[in-house]
């Protein structure tokens, strides 16, 4: 399927994605440093990908980024967040999602009787945002395990491999992938609207023995590896990776300009020398299916 950018109003079978991360765990630039990487290369945020259509939003992982990630892409209703697996880049915005399911009633401090209901007017309060957050079983008991002072608050739901959970005219297939097992149940996902297909993956070694990356539009994937970047995986299993999901364009995620020691334009000359089918993230890329 050919990919097309239209102007911001959907059409009935389109599908807006954008890119919110196309970096890893440190992000660039990285904390505290002024090299010549981090200073001569654009921001990478941690993974994330938003994806649009007429009757619902979703959100692929939740990064330490999200609140600004989601500011910067004027996102204010989201339907549902699914989480790949809980590496502090995937999941560390979960805090943020924890304040933005309070009531405002219960943030101000109204409930609870700290200040008078009639306080402010309706007019005055914004909406109070409901949406769920989807993780593997695996997942949910880990984030019980380490934020238990934050599972009150939200709707938590779990999900299995192979399984579809639809959101409105979004279905999203969560899929295994080979990255950090067996202490994590690190998830891809593939996400369908009408015809159109995005797969997304950003920690990802391997595909494990499934299907359901092969054939996407567009396929968000794991490309440190590529750069001989330490505990990413081989190069050779991440290229045969991508070769065997066969999609119409790849864009490579998980990359740090600051750990590689290269530019963002050396990065891509440096691709450009291999014999892969891929580009370079860019974070808020946008596409439309």
């Amino acid at each position: 399927m050919r990919i097309l950018f239209y102007p911001i109003c959907f059409r009935n079978d389109t599908v807006k994605v954008t890119l919110l991360g196309s970096g890893e765990a440190v992000g660039v630039p990285a904390p505290l440093c002024e090299c010549r990487y981090c200073d001569e290369s654009p921001t990478r945020r941690r993974p994330g990908l938003l994806v649009e259509s007429e009757q619902a939003t979703v959100v692929l992982d939740v990064s330490p980024d999200i609140k600004d990630q989601l500011h910067a892409t004027n996102t204010t209703n989201v339907d549902a967040f699914f989480v790949t697996h809980n590496h502090f880049d995937h999941v560390g915005g979960m805090n943020e999602l924890h304040h933005a399911a309070m009531t405002f009633d219960e943030h101000v401090g109204i409930e609870g009787g700290y200040l008078d209901s009639e306080t402010f007017t309706d007019s005055e309060k914004p909406d109070d945002p409901t949406f769920a957050v989807y993780f593997s079983e695996r997942g949910l008991d880990i984030f019980e395990s380490s934020s238990a002072h934050l599972v009150d608050s939200l709707e938590l739901r779990t999900m299995e491999h192979g399984e579809s959970v639809e959101v409105g005219d979004i279905r999203v297939v969560p899929f295994p992938v080979r990255h950090a097992r067996p202490a994590f149940d690190t998830l891809g996902f593939a996400v369908y609207h009408e015809g159109a297909k995005v797969v997304y993956a950003p920690d990802m070694w391997e595909f494990a023995d499934d299907k359901e990356h092969e054939g996407a539009d567009v396929l968000f994937a794991e490309g440190a590896a590529l750069f001989r970047t330490f505990g990413h995986g081989a190069e050779s299993d991440l290229r045969s990776a991508l070769r065997s999901a066969d999609a119409d364009q790849t864009v490579l995620l998980n990359l740090n300009e600051h750990l590689q020691r290269m530019t963002t334009d050396e990065l891509r000359d440096a691709l450009g020398e291999m014999d892969v089918d891929g580009e370079l993230g860019e974070d808020f890329a946008t596409y439309r299916l």
